[in-house]
């Protein structure tokens, strides 16, 4: 991988997370200056409970410190400096495709099955798809309660994962032939399932982290930022998905699904603003890592005795959200405070800068980035990089990479991972 020049430095977490609420902030301000216009905005805000009162200077304030905050982490890993360990492991480029390939037949294997039993249950595929097309609810209840183990969202979940992790080895330029066609083949259908399946099941999300993060994998491999012309594709792609939903979601709404579908998006800019500022407006009790630490818990098997016990105080933040999960900076507070909060952030703000050098240097670490990177575009909305499906993710590309490593390369089809300075 080459070093990373300016460019690539447009992908850094700290400038993903500015980004990030730039855009929701403008976005959502001007939502509000505009809401006599935009009458749909203001019935889905009456059905949550959201009131533009509690856009104080508190939330203000606090969303300022704990940008801060993380910037302080980030500004300590740039001048941490670490001597670069070199080795002589290097990655068969091949053998990563074959093995991407099989993990995602298991992933999609497995989602399939669920599909498959679940329509069985509705009479069959075909009255399944009338069934999420009359009452996508329903059908969505449907779906969540014929889970075929615990854990089994973690395989739909990481589709996007898989899918990186292709479009990083076509990157590459050295996969030839079969293994070509099968990283493509993987692309595809994932970017496919992840158009469809959402329409019943609402994790748009998902399909945001896989064109995001497929992207950022290849830009990082390259050591460059490249095909900015993609970024429309994936755009259209992501409007067709949300648009679909929508019209899918509000089939009494007499309004054409465009006009449905962005207000809807102009309203969950609101929404996740009113999640940052609404905690912030009334005192609260803590809730411990609660928000923060439930990815561990659940991959712990400990989520179910740690949930019990924060219970009555995750239930008291019920009026302080709308739809939805409490963002970043927001959700560092409720679990531990300002103070806490606050070191939090700062330990969260040196960490990812750390992953971000390792990024410019080591295959895996890209497709990991990348991963958290996507994130960090929608951490105005949540903390994806703390939830049990990031982990899951990452473990599952660590396995393949450290599957499909060499020492020493000595054929053609490796790709080996130099060592370089930031």
């Amino acid at each position: 991988m080459r070093t990373a020049r300016a460019p690539i430095r447009a992908l850094s977490p700290l400038v993903l997370v500015l980004l990030c609420w730039a855009l929701t902030g403008l976005g959502a301000g001007w939502t509000l200056l505009h809401l006599d216009d935009l009458d749909l905005v203001q019935t889905f805000m009456r059905r949550e409970g959201i009131s533009a009162s509690v856009f104080e200077a508190t939330g203000l304030a606090w969303i300022g410190f704990g940008l801060a905050a993380y910037i302080v982490g980030d500004m300590a890993a740039r001048f941490t400096r670490r001597t670069p360990r070199t080795s002589p492991s290097t990655l068969n480029i091949t053998r990563a495709a074959r093995f991407t390939f099989v993990a995602n037949l298991i992933l999609l294997g497995v989602t399939a099955l669920w599909i498959a039993t679940s329509a069985a249950k509705a009479g069959g595929l075909i009255q399944l798809a009338a069934a999420a097309y009359v009452d996508s609810l329903t059908t969505r209840d449907l779906l969540l309660e014929n889970k075929l183990f615990t854990g089994m969202r973690l395989f739909y979940a990481a589709l996007p994962a898989t899918a990186c992790m292709a479009a990083a080895l076509l990157a590459t330029g050295q996969l030839r032939g079969q293994a070509r066609r099968l990283m493509w083949v993987t692309l595809g259908i994932n970017t496919a399932a992840l158009l469809v399946l959402p329409l019943v099941m609402s994790q748009r999300i998902l399909l945001l982290q896989l064109l995001l993060s497929a992207y950022f994998a290849a830009c990082l491999v390259r050591g460059r930022m490249f095909g900015l012309h993609w970024a429309g594709l994936g755009i259209a792609l992501f409007l067709a998905l949300w648009i679909g939903r929508e019209a899918i979601t509000n089939p009494i709404v007499h309004r054409p699904a465009f006009d449905i579908a962005m207000q809807k998006l102009a309203f969950y800019l609101v929404n996740d603003m009113f999640n940052s500022f609404a905690p912030l407006t009334r005192p609260i009790y803590h809730t411990n890592g609660g928000l923060l630490l439930e990815g561990v818990m659940f991959l712990t098997f400990t989520d179910g005795f740690f949930l019990h016990l924060l219970e009555p105080r995750l239930a008291a933040l019920d009026p302080l959200i709308g739809g939805g999960e409490f963002p970043f900076f927001t959700a560092a507070y409720v679990d531990f405070g300002i103070k806490g909060g606050g070191v939090f952030l700062v330990v969260a703000g040196f960490v990812l800068r750390r992953i971000f050098v390792r990024a410019t240097r080591s295959f895996g670490w890209a497709v990991v980035y990348a991963q958290i990177g996507a994130a960090l575009m929608f951490s105005s909305h949540s903390v994806y990089f703390t939830h049990q499906n990031f982990y899951f993710s990452a473990l599952l590309i660590a396995l393949i990479t450290g599957l499909a490593m060499e020492r020493p390369a000595r054929a053609m089809g490796r790709f080996h991972i130099q060592s370089v300075q930031p």
